[in-house]
């Protein structure tokens, strides 16, 4: 990374050529987003077999905070200047939160229905958008986001059996909820190295006693997976704050259901997760939702009437 690329989105990439939209390069960012998350939730689900998800989320935010250190040393005290201390504090409460319960979904259940829960989200993103943000939400953006909802439910192959792992991954995505808006809000004022130095530090004080009281010393291969896990989990967080500083939270959202066909091929290969046709199905259903939605925000983009000069 370099320090304009993080200074400005937090990847080092080159800058995406000008004849795209806003809205599609704001796709290409939450695609990369979900194949580092992917992979996160891998680490974090191959940690914890042994580790508490308070110690894992604490340890997660630390090798965050470390990974982005040399940027920010280089852009110094400005790197601090947060004009809104209420709002980076709130989204940093609520995005720890997020981290300990999806981190515990991830040690109990399977990486397809642990993403998949997490997804439910999205029905929570849309209105908070629309009401929050004041984005413009069209009937068809609500359809897609329903349809791709009831895929995340196809695959969720409800059973009834009461689990906490499943409850955990329903409260991560009411607080993950809450966060991404938030970040949508904070990227007017703020840079995305700021959102990430503080997404990360105060994120660590805030995990740092419940992280204590159930601390297990890892070993040195559990070392290797939780530095994996955080330096994941950083470049999928900074791809987010680009890509929701691009377009609309409510039109970017349902990009991140390409995790649930990532995260199901890596179940298989990894854990022998063998997902049934219900999986499959929801897959092709939510990320059918997922494409629809950029390629018709990027159509209504290319007809919106010039603005007049002078």
């Amino acid at each position: 990374m370099d320090s304009a690329g993080i200074e400005s989105g937090g990847v080092s990439a080159a800058t995406p050529p000008q004849r795209f939209s806003p809205t599609v390069q704001g796709a290409a960012w939450m695609l990369a987003s979900a194949a580092a998350f992917t992979l996160f939730g891998l680490f974090a689900k191959l940690s914890g077999d042994r580790l508490g998800p308070a110690q894992l989320a604490f340890c997660r935010v630390l090798m965050g905070a470390i990974a982005i250190s040399p940027w920010i040393l280089r852009a110094g005290a400005s790197a601090w200047h947060a004009p809104r201390p209420g709002a980076v504090l709130m989204r940093s409460i609520s995005s720890s939160l997020g981290f300990v319960l999806s981190l515990y979904a991830f040690s109990t259940l399977t990486l397809a229905d642990a993403n998949a829960i997490t997804f439910s989200r999205t029905l929570i993103i849309v209105p908070l958008a629309y009401f929050l943000l004041k984005e413009p939400v069209g009937p068809r953006r609500w359809t897609a986001a329903a349809v791709g909802f009831a895929g995340v439910l196809l695959m969720l192959q409800p059973s009834g059996a009461f689990e906490w792992g499943a409850l955990a991954a329903l409260g991560a995505a009411f607080s993950f909820a809450w966060s991404i808006v938030t970040v949508k809000e904070l990227t007017k004022d703020h840079s995305a190295l700021t959102i990430l130095l503080y997404g990360n530090v105060l994120n660590a004080l805030l995990l740092a006693a419940p992280a204590g009281l159930t601390w297990i010393a890892p070993t040195g291969e559990e070392w290797v997976l939780l530095a994996a896990m955080g330096v994941f989990g950083m470049i999928a967080q900074a791809c987010y704050i680009k890509g929701i500083g691009l377009a609309d939270a409510s039109v970017l959202a349902p990009m991140d259901y390409v995790r649930l066909p990532l995260a199901a091929g890596l179940g298989w290969l990894i854990f022998q997760e063998a997902p049934g046709w219900r999986t499959w199905v929801g897959a092709l259903i939510v990320v059918s939702a997922a494409l629809y939605i950029t390629l018709r925000e990027a159509q209504l983009a290319r007809q919106k009437p010039p603005m007049p000069q002078g």
